[in-house]
């Protein structure tokens, strides 16, 4: 594909006044999307039902449409179901529903249509784009092959529409030319959902292909680089022994068994990632693949949010004005029943909000039920994406996702971890409770300094916890290393696309090393 990497770049910089843009004019950029969309949707069922023909500006529209969420869609999902065809929330018919992810309950059949898809395949052309405009060389992506780790487009159907996961559903549905003929290995591999199968098919596909970059399900990826870097090595060698690629393999096999994925792959120069906040892993994926990037993606079932347009992924995640129309619900207010809303033009940097989406999907005022933290306004950037309502509280401290990944993350910085795998759980033992941090590392590491690493950064961003530890309601964190993986084990017990989880209201159901010195330490502060 070495004719793909000379055209892309003239591709590319032709997408660049597209990504100025949206970083210069957000705010007509969001207002004018809720307009198209309004527009487009005044004679659904529920455009009529909420007088969008009379709506005229953002203020009219937050005033007069309530905010919703799956379960108050309800009754229109359910007419949806029974008639996809009709125009009950979306102008054009219903082509696909979406099985998402199950992150804050069971998993739930979300309806997408045409119009929808073609802003969703139009922004993840900007993903890669805004890639190759970032640096030199970037464009070798193209040379090999991008490894797409992706969940079956077809698990059934709901009256003849089918059903099935968002990264399979947007691989069939992609506009792109290019980007298909990036998507491999295939539907064979695709389909999959066994995990141990799955990875098991993408590392002896992987050893017959110049791998240039991995995307897509990034709990897979991350899974399957830490599988083939200190699991898959001997098998490997002996399922291609007697082959053209057994050399290759017993080069890149250590004395300790484990595999130099630099030697395997000394082409890969992209790490895509999305649905998780991939700063804890940072360190080891630098160590290990030192010539990728790691480049950011925001998406959900009901759309696509943001992407990284900037050159630097420490500017997080830009979010994506020109498909979506933004609001936000200050942490604060988060659990009134009336909360107070604010547009895109009114958020703080450094302030902690719910996001609201309303978009072609026929997703309107619609709490996907994440939290985002603005870390720039100048273009609108976030990071720190967790799960609303997932609160780990001891001692009136109020634990939530973004406080364990900003303490993970610190952590790592602080004492070079390289780390592989986590979770983070509160433990109460009689009268005492502290934070036990379970965690796989690639690299020895002084399990002290990491958990008073990171008690002294969540104490930076969580007044509370810092209370409780300085007077002695809370018991310094510990750190123990988990031997086999949290997030492996949610996605074997649950579904192929299931989510990592940094905050867990329970001890993992996964092996512990033994406790012996080194094993478990307390942190300090």
């Amino acid at each position: 594909m070495a004719i793909m990497s000379k055209l892309v770049p003239i591709m590319a910089k032709r997408k660049a006044k597209e990504i100025e843009n949206i970083l210069n004019n957000p705010i007509s950029l969001t207002e004018a999307k809720l307009k198209s969309i309004l527009e487009l949707h005044r004679n659904t069922a529920f455009g009529r039902d909420h007088g969008y023909e009379s709506i005229k500006t953002p203020e009219q529209f937050s005033e007069q449409v309530p905010l919703y969420d799956y379960y108050s869609m309800q009754p229109y999902f359910e007419r949806v179901h029974e008639t996809p065809e009709l125009p009950i929330i979306t102008a054009d018919p219903i082509i696909w529903y979406v099985q998402s992810s199950g992150t804050s309950g069971r998993p739930k059949a979300l309806p997408i249509n045409k119009a929808g898809m073609a802003d969703y395949s139009s922004a993840s052309t900007l993903f890669m784009m805004s890639f190759i405009n970032a640096g030199k060389g970037r464009n070798k992506v193209f040379d090999g092959t991008l490894l797409t780790f992706a969940a079956p487009a077809r698990l059934g159907d709901i009256n003849g529409v089918p059903l099935g996961y968002m990264t399979g559903i947007s691989r069939e549905l992609i506009a792109s030319p290019l980007l298909k003929r990036l998507v491999k290995p295939g539907e064979d591999v695709f389909n999959l959902t066994d995990i141990s199968e799955k990875l098991w098919a993408y590392a002896k596909y992987a050893v017959k292909e110049s791998i240039t970059g991995l995307a897509g399900i990034t709990t897979l990826a991350i899974s399957f680089i830490r599988k083939m870097q200190n699991e898959y090595g001997i098998r490997l060698l002996e399922h291609f022994k007697g082959t053209k690629h057994e050399r290759r393999i017993r080069e890149s096999l250590r004395d300790d068994g484990t595999l130099d994925l630099v030697n395997l792959w000394p082409n890969v120069v992209m790490i895509g990632a999305t649905g998780i906040d991939a700063d804890p892993y940072k360190a080891w994926l630098s160590k290990t693949l030192p010539s990728a990037v790691l480049w950011d993606n925001y998406a959900g079932s009901e759309g696509l949010y943001g992407t990284t347009l900037l050159p630097h992924t420490e500017n997080g995640i830009q979010l994506l004005p020109q498909i979506n129309y933004f609001e936000f619900i200050p942490e604060s207010e988060i659990d009134k029943e009336e909360p107070v809303v604010i547009p895109l033009s009114e958020v703080k940097k450094g302030r902690r909000y719910e996001i609201i989406v309303t978009n072609m999907m026929g997703y309107t005022r619609y709490r996907i039920g994440d939290m985002v933290t603005f870390c720039g306004t100048d273009p609108f950037s976030v990071h720190r994406i967790g799960r609303k309502g997932r609160v780990v509280n001891l001692a009136g401290e109020k634990m939530t996702d973004a406080h364990v990944n900003e303490g993970i993350a610190a952590a790592c910085k602080k004492t070079a971890a390289q780390l592989l795998d986590y979770t983070v759980y509160g433990t109460i033992e009689g009268s005492r409770a502290h934070y036990t941090i379970a965690a796989m590392f690639q690299n020895e590491i002084d399990l002290a300094d990491f958990a008073s690493a990171f008690d002294e950064a969540v104490m930076i961003n969580n007044g509370e916890f810092k209370h409780s530890l300085e007077f002695g309601a809370l018991d310094p964190s510990i750190a123990i290393r988990m031997d086999t993986s949290h997030t492996e084990s949610i996605i074997a017990s649950t579904h192929i696309q299931a989510k990592s989880r940094p905050l867990s209201e329970a001890a993992p159901l996964v092996s512990i090393g033994a406790m012996g010195e080194g094993q478990v330490a307390e942190g300090g502060v």
